[in-house]
């Protein structure tokens, strides 16, 4: 997942190695039994032990949240959302753990709200397939599994993580949730072909659309710059027609899920291919900005993404006006 991390001591990635090879096995062991209350309370002791470790990205956390908040790096606001943006990481690995394996009811006990799933049943009829856009923010592999479990049609695209260790346990708890996986690698031009598949097929297809990994992006304003965000989502629902669908699941207060599938996204050609999927990708940026602004603490990325994704510039609007 965290392909751009700031590259960690020898030390530190031993210490990360070994507590995804010891640690994750007692962890698929314990999810299901510990009571959560528990879990949660472990969760944070191990996300504190492996920030003491490997502190480096603590910097790029604080510089993403800062423009986020509109702070300085050096404000207590700032600090404490880095705080409860880590515990919030710990409790996405938890909760994919201890949900993924119980029954689909244990889930729905803890989703406090769900709104607009009934939108997507709806666009199911179409017969185009859906895509639900989301974004490395709340618990995303959880959604999946969530909608897996209540016998959707899903699939899930991802670019396996920086560790393959963690990916082969996302990947165990996925095919528990009855979710089907289509592994994308960054570059290949024939990566498409498999989703393509799947919405003709009428499925679900879940996609990742905060981070442009082959650097060929669109870009659009996102927290008062240029970034560049994925193409492939957007080129895929030019093709098929199919819609798309931002959606988060997402922490309340009390560690209960909210689930929101946002009102939908369609490319529609017009004749201009990149003026289509700017227009459509203009859309989404404007719904993550949203998102991202309401929660700040949960947009688990720990490099400096406007550095890594920013073009520079500012939205085309301001150099306008100026």
């Amino acid at each position: 997942m965290q392909w751009k991390l700031p590259p960690p001591s020898r030390f530190a990635d031993r210490v990360h190695r070994w507590m995804l090879s010891r640690g994750f096995p007692v962890l698929l062991k314990i999810a299901v039994v510990w009571p959560r209350w528990l879990l949660l309370l472990g969760s944070r002791a191990v996300i504190f032990v492996v920030m003491v470790v490997y502190p480096r990205p603590k910097a790029s956390i604080d510089g993403n949240l800062a423009r986020i908040l509109g702070m300085s790096t050096r404000s207590g606001r700032v600090r404490a959302a880095r705080r409860r943006m880590l515990r919030h990481f710990g409790y996405y690995w938890l909760d994919l753990f201890r949900f993924a394996q119980l029954p689909s009811e244990a889930g729905r006990e803890h989703l406090a709200v769900v709104q607009g799933l009934e939108r997507v049943d709806e666009l199911l009829e179409e017969g185009s397939g859906v895509i639900l856009l989301t974004a490395h923010l709340g618990n995303w592999e959880l959604g999946s599994v969530f909608l897996g479990q209540d016998e959707r049609p899903v699939s899930v695209v991802y670019v396996e993580d920086r560790y393959p260790e963690a990916e082969s346990f996302r990947s165990r708890l996925r095919t528990r949730g009855n979710v089907e996986e289509i592994p994308l690698e960054v570059g290949s031009g024939w990566g498409s072909l498999p989703v393509l598949r799947r919405l003709r097929e009428n499925r679900i297809v879940a996609m990742q659309g905060d981070r442009d990994f082959d650097g060929r992006g669109i870009p659009a304003e996102f927290f008062g710059e240029d970034v560049r965000f994925p193409r492939g989502p957007f080129i895929v629902s030019l093709l098929t027609g199919a819609p798309i669908v931002p959606t988060f699941l997402t922490y309340t207060p009390d560690l209960e899920f909210r689930a929101e599938f946002r009102s939908p996204i369609r490319a529609i050609r017009t004749g201009d291919r990149e003026s289509d999927l700017k227009r459509a990708v203009d859309a989404w940026a404007e719904t993550l900005e949203e998102v991202v602004a309401t929660y700040p603490d949960q947009w688990y990325t720990f490099f400096d993404y406007w550095e890594e994704y920013g073009t520079g510039e500012r939205p085309e609007t301001e150099r306008d006006a100026g």
